[in-house]
């Protein structure tokens, strides 16, 4: 089923980007061409032809591993994204590990004490995390850290002069792992402190997400009649929590926490605009507005894969966890 849902948002992306009003020969000539240089670009680029024409050719060039090349950087498609996607992963591999470690223990925390001022307050706080739109908190992040406190910086992924003082070269494109790798902790401070305010933004909203989830499971498990046994029999309270019912609420949360990251990606495309993070968002959004659609196109087939896998790996988790539910 993952292949017919990719091949779906592949066709559904073609059909939508071949109709928009736009002349995306003038973007591959450049500026001041000839109108027999753009007849040649238009006749190259099979934009004369009709749209299941063009679908064809770029299938046949799909299937061929070719991603076409970039109208807009002029460069292989794929090794565009290539270049763009560790920096997407590292920003979501970052927030989710925020919403996992914070999202986790406040919803135990807001289970244990409910209807409590702290359970209250946590309970106000992810509905705001959830419902706050992306960009807006990231502007406001943006505009008290680095306008007003002057705390962290406001964008780029790494301070350039900084890099190439020290020698900075990356090599898996994880720019965390490579300056740790290579020993360079000053890059590696560079890019830790760049990296907080849009993994923060990014992570508002699985974090809300998983403090809910993690309370609505808890404070269920917190009443089930194993817990007043194990409380009967006096087992400490915090074992109760962490070890038993912890642990029979994980995998409503896993499976949300799946949900959440497809939501997470697009919000990636507004942050890494606002913050000139050099991701894959930022490669699209630059595409789209720049009426480059083959990179376009690309980026959200790529996108569609990772969410797919991801579902699918949480499936498989969930099974795993609970033996109740089978694939």
């Amino acid at each position: 089923m993952l292949a017919f849902v990719v091949f779906g948002v592949l066709t559904i992306t073609f059909l939508i980007t071949r109709i928009m009003p736009a002349h995306p020969e003038i973007l591959w000539t450049g500026p001041r061409p000839t109108k027999e240089y753009i007849a040649k670009a238009r006749e190259l680029l099979h934009l004369n032809d009709p749209i299941y024409v063009q679908f064809y050719y770029y299938l046949s060039d799909l299937a061929r591993g070719n991603w076409g090349v970039s109208w807009r950087t002029k460069m292989p498609i794929a090794q565009d994204i290539s270049t763009a996607l560790p920096a997407t992963l590292e920003l979501l591999f970052f927030a989710f590990a925020i919403a996992i470690l914070a999202g986790i223990p406040l919803g135990v925390i807001s289970a244990a004490r409910r209807d409590k001022p702290i359970d209250h307050a946590v309970r106000i706080g992810s509905v705001a995390g959830a419902s706050l739109p992306v960009f807006w908190l990231a502007l406001l992040l943006q505009l008290t850290f680095c306008n007003w406190l002057k705390l962290l910086p406001a964008g780029g992924r790494v301070d350039e002069v900084l890099a190439l003082i020290t020698g900075f070269v990356p090599i898996s494109g994880f720019y965390l792992l490579d300056s740790l790798l290579e020993g360079n902790f000053a890059v590696f401070v560079s890019v830790l402190s760049r990296i907080i305010l849009p993994s923060i933004g990014l992570a508002a909203y699985p974090l809300s997400l998983t403090t809910r989830m993690t309370r609505a499971m808890m404070a269920e498990s917190l009443q089930s009649n194993y817990v007043r046994s194990f409380r009967a029999w006096g087992i400490p309270e915090n074992l109760i929590r962490y070890k038993y019912a912890l642990k029979n609420s994980l995998a409503p949360v896993i499976a949300s926490l799946g949900l959440s990251f497809g939501y997470a990606i697009v919000g990636s495309f507004m942050i890494e605009l606002i913050f000139s993070w050099q991701g894959i968002g930022y490669y699209a959004a630059s595409s789209l507005m720049s009426n480059d659609f083959p990179a376009a196109t690309a980026c959200i087939v790529v996108v569609a894969v990772f969410y797919s896998v991801i579902n699918v790996l949480v499936d498989v988790v969930h099974s795993i966890i609970d033996v109740r539910v089978t694939l």
